[in-house]
């Protein structure tokens, strides 16, 4: 078997000092920041991502690191690990005992494990106190067992020309939260009866393989989590893959019983640098796959314990073709290779990744933030927008989303956004302020652009006053000429670009129907300030 130290040797290793952070429930943990350098033997276009494993008494926590090269020749390079971070010392688990990684390459559309797995830092080093180095060799190095793999891409290239002809075969159904988890259109109901499904088929079938996966920011919820570990505890493979701030920044019981269960938790560092970047990118995606034939996307975080409020939109599936484009996203998160296919912009249906290989008929890529600005542009009569976060995204030649928003609106289009109003305001959005405080607080720039362009901007707010105010909108939907739904887990703001997400294009004015109905029930039902 060809292993990863045929591209690729670690070099060092080393460890910061501890410094503190602060999750969204202003817990504050202690953490330490971490890098890995690399030797490669060959020239860039070999990638390398490492797999961390975090040591303690009673658990072991996975973690995947993506690298970035440095000291390029020809035929060789180094590559460094982007940030990632340790807790040595959490509340619901033991202390450090140990911090190993391996890694694996990537290679002419492959993905090649290292056959060891090696020491970064040994558990006394995480109780000093002071920056620690050093050189990492093969000394207790043990075997690496973390593999990943690849999709077919013919057979995923064949799903994209079946679903461009045949829409119905997707059979799609839109879902609302509507702040109420007993509503019909709710995913809730959808997910537990999915997995009891997929019980059901692991229970008839004993040695088949059936299987759960979990790509999905937060899965914080207790019932959720309850019957992801009935269903491996069935004999069902569960792989859950969330931000690594979510799995490791929290106090969370939920969490815990997960990491202690035998379900594979993988956390993912999303750390790139770039200006465009506003806030810290994440691994942000939230779709689950139901034993390959079924699956849910949209904007909810599996959180619905914590905030059942929230009004969130996405999309079911009944088709084996999307659960494989899924998958092929899945995997590469894991650490594999995404695979390369063709799409139409102009289709009928198309399943966008941030970091996906999709490519139109010039051989350039098309992700989400283009697909926005491509659909905005083709508008003849109507765009409405409802988003939780909206910002100058930008486009592949520096052209705003706010732009092309405003031009529509100066050629006829009938233009209108609902937004989170307590997020489109400039300022610390935890803090306590009155109404009338937070209505004198600025709008982004972004926005402020799109009222002063005369487009109809609604800033919705919830209708009971609360000391921080609140907007219950998470969603992430746009219909296009009462026709083109555009819906996902991504934000309209350039962080997503450099976050793992997900954007569906859906023409049809069914699917779109729903959605127009949710748009015009929130303009009702909320607190709307023009």
């Amino acid at each position: 078997m060809e292993f990863a130290e045929a591209f690729a040797l670690p070099l060092d290793g080393k460890l910061a000092k501890s410094m503190p952070w602060r999750n969204d429930f202003k817990d504050t943990f202690f953490i330490r920041w971490g890098r890995i350098r690399f030797q490669l033997f060959w020239g860039a276009e070999v990638n390398l991502k490492v797999i961390l494993k975090v040591y303690r008494e009673d658990t072991v926590e996975q973690y995947i690191v993506d690298t970035d090269p440095y000291d390029q020749t020809w035929n060789a390079h180094k590559r460094r690990t982007r940030d990632f971070y340790v807790h040595p010392f959490p509340r619901r688990h033991g202390p450090v005992q140990c911090v190993k990684f391996s890694y694996v390459v990537h290679y002419q559309g492959r993905s090649i494990p290292s056959e060891h797995e090696y020491i970064f830092m040994d558990g006394p080093l995480f109780a000093r106190e002071q920056v620690e180095r050093r050189a990492i060799t093969r000394a207790y190095a043990t075997p690496n067992r973390y593999r990943t793999l690849e999709l077919d891409a013919d057979t995923l290239q064949r799903d994209v020309d079946w679903h461009n002809h045949h829409f119905d075969s997707l059979r799609l159904t839109p879902k609302f939260t509507k702040g109420q988890p007993q509503h019909p259109f709710h995913p809730k109901t959808y997910i537990h009866d999915q997995i009891d499904a997929v019980i059901a088929r692991q229970t008839a079938d004993p040695h088949g393989a059936h299987s759960i996966k979990v790509s999905v920011d937060c899965i914080d919820d207790a019932d959720f989590i309850n019957h992801l570990i009935h269903a491996a505890e069935c004999g069902v493979t569960v792989q859950c893959i969330v931000d690594w701030r979510k799995m490791m920044l929290t106090n969370s019981p939920n969490y815990a019983r997960l990491k202690r269960a035998s379900v594979e938790l993988l956390g993912v560092f999303c750390t790139p640098q770039d200006p465009l970047i506003e806030v810290a990118p994440d691994m942000h995606t939230k779709f689950i796959i139901f034993d390959g034939g079924d699956a849910l996307l949209g904007s909810f975080n599996i959180t619905f314990d914590r905030w059942w409020a929230n009004w969130e939109s996405g999309m079911t599936f009944h088709s084996q073709g999307v659960a494989r484009l899924l998958d092929n996203i899945f995997q590469s998160i894991r650490g594999g290779v995404i695979q390369t296919y063709g799409v139409d912009p102009h289709s009928r249906f198309n399943l966008l990744y941030t970091f996906g290989r999709q490519q139109t008929l010039n051989g350039r890529l098309y992700r989400p933030h283009h697909a926005i600005l491509s659909e905005i542009r083709r508008a003849r009569h109507s765009i409405k927008l409802c988003l939780f976060l909206m910002g100058e995204l930008q486009g592949a030649h520096q052209d705003s989303v706010v732009d092309a928003l405003i031009n529509a609106h100066r050629r006829g289009v009938d233009v209108r956004l609902v937004l989170n109003g307590h997020l489109a305001r400039q300022g610390d959005p935890g803090r306590e302020y009155t109404m009338a405080e937070e209505l004198q607080r600025p709008l982004l720039p972004a926005i402020a652009r799109l009222k002063q362009a005369g487009v109809s901007v609604a800033l919705a707010y919830g209708q009971v006053d609360q000391r921080v105010p609140y907007c219950p909108i998470h969603a992430k939907y746009c219909i296009i000429d009462d026709h083109v739904v555009l819906d996902g887990s991504f934000n309209w703001y350039n962080t997503s670009v450099f976050s793992h997400d997900l954007l569906v294009v859906a023409a049809d004015t069914a699917v779109a129907q729903p959605y127009l109905h949710e748009f015009n029930q929130i303009l009702h039902d909320f607190r709307i300030y023009a």
